[in-house]
């Protein structure tokens, strides 16, 4: 009937006289009606609408519609659009019943037969005439009736009676479909297409499926029209559709409510909850129903839940976060239900629940950390897991809650370092410490010089144990920071973090002074205590320097029984490896090398060797050439361009016995713009010797051609030692070699001889030393470490042969007589022979004819040590007339030297004894600067007998000048842990001048036995030669000048107009040491000045051979000068 309705709409709205078939089709097609029909019922409605007509025998089809029943086919065989006709059923389709209305087959069967009598089936007329009949009984639609006035093929129709129609009731609906959460497009979807298919209104039905098709679509639902006041039961529909879409649902709640008031309530309570309006959450929240709608109200009312749910059982939690709508809302659910487990002494099911989550970076701390602490060990292990996952606030608030376990907080203490963050700064400060995070104390203190004054025992923590692999920071700012920390550390108050042992053993580190160790003795063993005074006592005054090495492992062993904290351990070790390197620094300064290297690189192959201790460790490297493997690593990995990297690797290859490769980065070094003039010509120095063994001539000499100053820190010798075998290395060009030798020791004197007329008359004469010629001969094995001999001692011999061709002297000479009996198999007496001979006339030569004879090779131990006996004795005889100038080269005789101490060296000494006055301990501290302890090194070798001491008046008199000078003194402990009460009673005038008396007196081991010798230094001619010699060197004093300056206003002299020079005071030394080598005093070996002064030291070696004295500026020089 519904089909039959529709029909007759659409009938009505088209059929209107005069108006064409398509207009009318176009009119009827905008009805809802149009849309509601079927496509057969719609070709039947077309063909009413274009009043087809019976087609005539001759013409054919009577219409376009009808001519047009067959469509063409395309070239690919598939039919074009479909027009109505297409939508007609066939006959066979409507022959048999499928509760089609009677009226609806019959009228297709008669168009059928009518239009398409070709394919009609004569059998069929006997189906046709039934449903006539059947029509004509019962009656039809009187739809049927209009149908027939608007064709003549279905005229039969107006024949059969008309059914009255029964008035159409309002559409009833099964509402358990509509019990749905209306914001669901999928459930909203399958309720319309359900309330579609009950309902009878075409209108209705055509909104519906529009808005199903809008629901499917990418925009979604946009139009309701039609819908949107619906009455009855269809009000549901309004209801869903409206709250969809979020409008006003009242007035379609409202008119459900008429039929369905509890529904209407329900949907009500869920708009009200999305609203943010709970009327009775309780209710809400524990619906027992199953469906979509009571689901959507359960899953509101628990995003609506108030603070009072959190008082809820576990299990009524659990609910909600079953429901829960947002991560938020499930973890703080989450969160309830853990607080209820606990509540419930449910701490197993907590615990897991717990291990099961993961915190969300804003979650409420006030909640979390109560539950954790609750629940012990575990959570906070499971806590600390979860630390990447939290905000800076609450990692801020884990740092600074001291009831938490230590390890959590420290790793939020880490990662809140780690993003930035400036929150807990001083409780990060503390656990940094606790848990020795030296790199990140370090980023935390460095950065403000205000934390280092705060945080002074933190800071020293990491100046001392800072990792000399950390990146990122400079040992000067180390050691600002570590300035800083000084300041008030004495004032501070000693952290929680620190315990006495740290405090003490910190203090130590820095040389603090301490008035009792009792901490050692409250943690370390009899065993262990002892070791650690032995270690103590053996650097201090009286003790030989060395820690033994039995003695430290039995205080290594103590420490390691000993029940310390990470940072007692740490510290212990930082001490135990700077007793180490001090010893072996002693051993270095005291030429005991031995096992040394492997000492060393041991202290710096740990991955938490200190920044300090590398520092301490390159000026060994500088000063004595040790080669460090793991030095030359750590420079490779953290700062390959420092200069200090050259030379670490420089002295690798020394140990190599890579020559060339050593001057090579030695000469590299000293190019670098790091260092000073003073270790540059050092530096340059070390290069030329390495070439010199390395043999390569030609490189040397172009080195010591472009650094011109070089010259000063060379003995003329060796730069003659080094031109020779240059040239001579070319063999055309031994003869121009041989006589750059005969020029080197020729002399031109001014002799008394008679004119023609037998006037006499003051002439020049040109005059070779034959005796200085003798000791170049011995030049390459003079040296500690001997040169290589040829080409230049053959050149040598050359020299001296030609000479003696010259002045035709016969074979019997004495140099003659020594090289024909070391041709053969020599014997010992009769080189003794020639020598006593030879020192007859001259005994230098006499004396150095032994000394090459040891050097030659040629003689067993036992007649060596009779050659030694015999110039011992030949000495002896002769040493009166050996002025100490020419002894410099009787290795053999192991004479003592004479040791001038200057008054910088001095103030090292003076410092060392107020500091024992003080109670500081330098043991245990490193040697940043490389100054080494050259001034007990001094002691030392004086106490051993082998060097003499002696201090001159003018230094006694300017050390009692500095020591008179309290403020310079006291500023030299500006750094230093000491109680300011300590400082006044031990640093005061008197007190000073009676520590300079006793410096003076200990280092007073030689007395003059001239007492006027020291009025020798105002010789004339000796203040002329100086100031000759300082002219000639100028260019080097002016550079010294300009790097003095750089540090402070040096006193300098004036000569010639230039304000360059040495003070007189320091000219005075050089003076006094010049006449002291041109005596032939005692049994002196060299006559050596101990001074750390440029003015000194960088013209060490032309000071040497022009004035017969040497310099000592460190240990390594000494020993060099020890026979």
């Amino acid at each position: 009937m519904l089909q039959e309705n529709n029909l007759a709409v659409c009938l009505k709205s088209g059929m209107i006289e005069n108006l064409p078939p398509r207009t009318r089709q176009s009119k009827v097609a905008k009805t809802a009606q149009w849309r509601a029909l079927e496509k057969p019922w719609k070709s039947l409605l077309l063909i009413a609408l274009h009043e087809v007509q019976i087609p005539d025998q001759e013409d054919g089809a009577s219409s376009s519609i009808a001519r047009n029943r067959r469509s063409p086919r395309s070239r690919r065989g598939s039919r074009s659009a479909s027009g109505p006709m297409e939508w007609l059923p066939k006959a066979e389709e409507v022959l048999i019943d499928d509760g089609s209305p009677v009226a609806y087959r019959l009228a297709i069967l008669l168009i059928r037969k009518t239009l398409y009598s070709d394919d009609w089936e004569d059998n069929w007329d006997e189906i046709l005439d039934g449903l006539r009949e059947d029509a004509s009984a019962n009656g039809v639609h009187p739809v049927w009736s209009k149908m027939a006035e608007s064709t003549p093929i279905l005229a039969q129709f107006a024949a059969f009676p008309q059914n009255e129609l029964s008035e159409q009731k309002a559409d009833k609906f099964d509402m358990s479909g509509a019990r749905i959460d209306p914001q669901n497009s999928k459930s909203l979807g399958i309720a319309l297409a359900e309330f579609e298919a009950k309902s009878s209104d075409a209108t209705v039905k055509m909104a519906l499926q529009k808005a199903k098709a809008q629901l499917k679509g990418k925009r979604g639902l946009r139009d309701i029209s039609g819908l949107e006041e619906l009455e009855g039961d269809a009000s549901i529909i309004s209801a869903l559709l409206q709250i969809h879409l979020g409008n006003d649902a009242t007035k379609s709640l409202k008119e459900l409510a008429k039929t369905q008031s509890k529904l209407a309530k329900e949907f009500t309570d869920l708009i009200n909850l999305r609203a943010g309006k709970a009327d009775d959450w309780n209710k809400s929240r524990s619906l027992s129903n199953e469906d979509d709608l009571s689901t959507a109200r359960k899953k509101e009312a628990w995003r609506l839940m108030p603070d009072e749910a959190s008082k809820l059982s576990s299990d009524e939690i659990q609910e909600g976060i079953d429901y829960s709508a947002t991560p938020q809302q499930r973890e703080t659910l989450t969160w309830w239900k853990l607080a209820a487990l606990v509540r419930e002494d449910s701490a197993q099911l907590a615990m897991e629940l717990l291990s099961s989550l993961n915190v969300e970076s804003d979650a409420k701390m006030e909640i979390l950390l109560p539950l954790v602490k609750e629940l012990g060990e575990d959570a906070f292990s499971w806590l600390e897991f979860q630390i990447v996952n939290l905000s800076d606030e609450s990692l801020s608030e884990i740092v600074v809650d001291h009831d938490l376990g230590f390890n959590l907080r420290f790793a939020a203490a880490r990662r809140l370092h780690d993003t930035g963050a400036t929150l807990g700064i001083e409780a990060s400060i503390d656990l940094f410490s606790r848990g020795l995070d030296l790199i990140r104390l370090a980023e935390v203190l460095f950065v403000d010089e205000n934390r280092c004054i705060k945080h002074p025992y933190s800071t020293l923590l990491v100046v001392h144990l800072l990792p000399a692999k950390t990146k990122g920071w400079d040992f000067e700012t180390i050691r600002k920071a570590r300035k800083n920390a000084l300041s008030t550390v004495e004032e501070s108050e000693v952290p929680d973090s620190f315990s006495p042992v740290s405090r003490g053993l910190i203090l130590m580190l820095d040389g603090a002074a301490q008035s009792d160790d009792d901490w050692v003795v409250n943690t370390l063993d009899k065993n262990g205590i002892k070791a650690f005074n032995n270690c103590k006592q053996a650097l201090r005054d009286g003790g030989d320097g060395l820690a033994d090495s039995k003695v430290i492992e039995t205080l290594v062993k103590s420490v390691s029984e000993a029940d310390l904290s990470d940072i007692e351990s740490r510290l212990f070790t930082a001490v135990i490896d700077t007793l180490r390197l001090n010893r072996a620094s002693w051993l270095l300064q005291t030429g005991k090398s031995k096992g040394v290297v492997e000492l060393l690189d041991g202290l710096l192959s740990g991955d938490v060797t200190a920044m300090p201790m590398m520092q301490a460790v390159r000026h060994l490297v500088l000063e004595y050439d040790v080669g460090l493997t793991n030095l030359v690593s750590w420079y490779q990995e953290n700062d390959p361009q420092s200069p200090w990297h050259t030379l670490a690797r420089a002295a690798i290859h020394v140990s190599n016995n890579d020559e060339l490769n050593a001057a090579r980065d030695y000469k590299k070094a000293g190019d670098h713009e790091y260092f000073d003039y003073e270790h540059k010509i050092l530096l340059h120095r070390k290069a030329l010797i390495h070439l010199a063994h390395a043999e390569q001539w030609s490189e040397a000499v172009s080195l010591l051609e472009k650094e011109p100053a070089l010259k000063s820190a060379l003995t003329k010798r060796f730069q003659l030692y080094l031109n020779v075998s240059h040239v001579a290395a070319n063999k055309r060009n031994t003869d121009e070699a041989t006589r750059m030798l005969t020029n080197f020791v020729k002399r031109t004197e001014m002799v008394s001889q008679e004119d023609q007329h037998g006037n006499l008359e003051m002439v020049k004469k040109v005059k070779h030393s034959e005796e200085e010629l003798d000791m170049l001969r011995n030049y390459p094995s003079s040296h500690p470490r001997p040169l290589p001999r040829e080409p230049f001692s053959g050149r040598v011999k050359a020299a001296v042969n030609s000479l003696q061709r010259e002045r035709r002297r016969n074979r019997h000479t004495f140099e003659n007589r020594y090289a024909q009996a070391m041709l053969h198999d020599p014997s010992g007496e009769e080189i003794y022979e020639i020598a006593l001979a030879a020192s007859s006339e001259r005994p230098l030569e006499g004396l150095m004819l032994l000394e090459r004879a040891q050097n030659s090779g040629k003689f067993g131990v036992l007649d060596i040590k009779r050659l030694a006996d015999a110039e011992r004795r030949l000495f002896a005889t002769h040493r009166h007339n050996l002025p100490i100038k020419q002894r410099a080269y009787l290795r053999h005789l192991a004479l003592s030297p004479l040791v001038i101490v200057d008054t910088n060296i001095l103030i090292d000494e003076l410092h060392y004894k107020i500091s024992e006055k003080l109670g500081i301990s330098s043991e245990a501290s490193l040697d940043i600067g490389g100054r080494g302890r050259f001034h007990r090194i001094l002691k030392h070798r004086s106490q051993e007998g082998v060097i003499h001491l002696w201090l001159p008046k003018i230094v006694q008199t300017e050390l009692i000048s500095i020591a008179s000078d309290v403020q310079r003194i006291r500023d030299r402990f500006s750094e230093t842990l000491v109680a300011e009460e300590n400082l006044e009673e031990v640093v005061n005038k008197d007190s000073l001048i009676e520590i300079a008396k006793q410096t003076i007196s200990e280092f007073s081991t030689w007395k003059p036995l001239d007492l006027h010798i020291e009025d020798e230094a105002d010789d004339e001619e000796i203040r002329a030669d100086l100031k000759k010699f300082l002219l000639e060197h100028s260019d080097v004093y002016d550079e010294i000048t300009a790097m003095k300056r750089m540090h402070s206003e040096p006193l300098r002299t004036v000569i010639d107009d230039k304000d360059i020079f040495p003070e007189i005071a320091d000219q005075t030394l050089m003076c006094l040491c010049t006449a002291m080598a041109n005596r032939p005093l005692g049994e002196l070996g060299s006559v050596l000045m101990a001074t750390r002064d440029s003015d000194f030291a960088l013209v060490a070696r032309a000071m040497e051979e022009r004035f017969g004295f040497g310099v000592v500026a460190n240990s390594r020089n000494l020993n060099s000068w020890l026979r």
